[in-house]
């Protein structure tokens, strides 16, 4: 299965590895032309309906990974330095 979305990433991955451009005259091509290079989703999705063009569809080939879940609050908003103190917070006293 290949993602594919129209923003620059998805929540909860990462880029692994870029692949290059996919592109196609379908949505089909397209999926077909970034499991050719390797990838296993797409960012920045696009489809471009001017008469010249021939590739409609295209997007960057992307190998992304799940965010490792000790790593999770550099995903979020939460700058890391606050969440340094939440975790001060919770130890217990000694």
């Amino acid at each position: 299965m290949i993602a594919t979305t129209t923003a620059s990433r998805i929540g909860g991955y990462y880029v692994a590895a870029y692949k290059g451009t996919a592109e196609g005259e379908t949505y089909g091509e397209l999926l077909k032309s970034a499991e050719a290079l390797g990838a296993n989703a797409i960012l920045n999705t696009c489809y471009d309906d001017a008469l010249d063009v021939d590739t409609l569809f295209h997007g960057a080939a992307v190998v992304i990974e799940p965010i490792p879940a000790s790593l999770q609050h550099l995903a979020t908003n939460v700058p890391v330095f606050e969440s340094a103190q939440a975790v001060e917070r919770t130890k217990e006293p000694r």
